[in-house]
């Protein structure tokens, strides 16, 4: 879409009454509206009233919010949004005045070396992205809200979760695995990893070669994605290994580019 003058001026004019925080709103019949960010941190999150309100008047025809004190390059989170909303995103650099249009392109966060999001790009989204695009089942999702494993009363959400999402208990792990785990001082179990064994390489992307093993691929917490050695460390920490009811007759083993059963 083309931003006019009285879309950017709208636009900067609430980015800089925001600033430094980021400002967010939506553009509706060639309108821009104000919207409250309610994230608690270096993000934003409109106001669900603000967007109900919105919708109200029209049809949504772009995303609107602010890089406070940086570029308008999109962030790996934004790219991933711009696709889950369907619509096209509108970043605005304050004070560094400039704008950019974003339009859905099928981005999709690589499974190695992607940025840490909680509830976006977390150790279970990395498990619901490989279990899509390396062996093509479709997990559940859930809402989780940060250090949620701290809480002794909160739903322990892996476990609870296991026989809904089609996963079933063994005793040895085989690829595509996965191994949910204790990490830290936690009132739940709060991670996951899948099992890689000796396949380092994946289908879905390209990736260098990674030496040693036995193999995970997991999404550390405040880290990116990385594969790494199962070693005695992660031994200590697992709490059980489950495979999914679909993944018996997916298991594909992938060798320079050949399928073995």
């Amino acid at each position: 879409m083309k931003l006019n003058k009285k879309l950017k001026a709208a636009s900067l004019s609430h980015a800089e009454e925001c600033f430094p925080a980021e400002c967010c709103g939506v553009i509706v019949s060639g309108e821009y509206i104000p919207c409250r960010n309610v994230a608690e941190k270096g993000q934003f999150q409109i106001h669900h009233e603000d967007l109900a309100h919105a919708e109200d008047q029209g049809e949504i025809q772009a995303y609107v919010h602010s890089h406070p004190n940086a570029t308008t390059r999109a962030s790996d989170l934004d790219l991933l949004q711009i696709e889950l909303h369907e619509k096209p995103w509108v970043i605005c650099a304050w004070p560094e005045v400039d704008f950019q249009v974003y339009k859905p392109c099928g981005y999709k966060a690589p499974l190695i070396g992607r940025d840490y999001h909680h509830g976006y790009q977390d150790c279970y989204s990395i498990i619901r992205d490989f279990y899509n695009r390396e062996l093509g089942i479709q997990l559940i999702d859930f809402e989780r809200k940060d250090d949620w494993w701290s809480d002794k009363n909160h739903k322990s959400l892996y476990l609870e979760n296991l026989d809904e999402a089609g996963f079933y208990e063994v005793s040895e792990p085989q690829y595509g695995d996965m191994l949910v785990c204790n990490v830290g001082r936690t009132e739940h179990p709060n991670h996951a990893v899948i099992w890689l064994g000796d396949q380092w390489q994946l289908k879905s992307e390209e990736s260098t070669s990674c030496f040693g093993g036995p193999l995970i691929l997991h999404h550390p917490y405040g880290r990116k994605s990385v594969r790494e050695i199962f070693g005695q460390q992660w031994q200590e920490r697992v709490v059980k290994i489950v495979r999914h009811k679909n993944a018996s007759n997916n298991q594909i083993i992938w060798r320079t580019g050949q399928e073995v059963w």
